[in-house]
């Protein structure tokens, strides 16, 4: 695990929508700390200062509020309608020791064999629960899926290796990753308008018949 990123956050003693939207328009995000049979604190961060966590997935930063550096866990972050802006995060307080269990995301390493021989590769597991200390928490669990041909599979069972101090939680009978043969698509041949059978003029017959009696 690398080093954790560290926040600066201010306390605010106004909540509610409207100076949520105060906040924003002012580029900074609303946020809760809570955890530790400790009282929530409601702050604010600057959207720079979180930019780096949504791109490396550090789980636990470092916050410092009012000169004093709190490590937390980065436990729900809520995105506006189209998934674009944070519109508010939740940290949890965790002691760097203590143990706790985290969903992380599952990064895919290499190109299967199988693709290249004209397989499709099917992601199921796009993130695994790991039970780890707040400063042993990996950002992501890689797994080289090279070796994969066509017809093998990857089950959270057979990930084995994971940082020390890092257990998996999901089920281990589940499938993370396999390769399958490409389904070919067959076209439906168009039917010509020679092969369109044309429909009966029911009653046409027994018009004619008559109009040549009448006639």
């Amino acid at each position: 695990m690398s080093d954790d990123i560290t926040i600066a956050a201010e306390t605010r003693t106004k909540t509610g929508t409207t100076d949520a939207r105060r906040l924003r328009r002012n580029g900074r995000i609303p946020a809760n700390i809570f955890g530790h049979q400790r009282e929530p604190i409601a702050v604010s961060i600057e959207v720079d200062a979180f930019r780096p966590v949504l791109a490396t997935g550090h789980k636990v930063v470092d916050l410092q509020i009012e000169g004093r550096s709190q490590k937390a866990l980065v436990r729900d972050v809520h995105w506006d309608t189209f998934s674009t802006e944070v519109q508010h995060i939740d940290f949890q307080r965790v002691d760097a020791t203590e143990r706790m269990v985290v969903e992380v995301p599952v990064e895919l390493r290499g190109t299967p064999q199988g693709v290249i021989d004209g397989g499709v590769l099917d992601q199921q597991l796009h993130t695994l629960e790991v039970e780890a200390t707040a400063s042993s928490l990996p950002e992501k669990i890689e797994i080289r899926v090279n070796d994969l041909n066509i017809g093998d599979s990857i089950h959270v069972s057979d990930i084995t290796d994971l940082p020390e101090g890092v257990t998996l939680q999901t089920p281990a009978e589940l499938l993370v990753v396999q390769v399958n043969e490409a389904v070919e698509i067959e076209e439906e041949e168009e039917t010509g308008e020679e092969g369109i059978a044309q429909p009966e003029l029911v009653g046409r017959k027994e018009e004619d018949d008559e109009e040549s009696s009448e006639g």
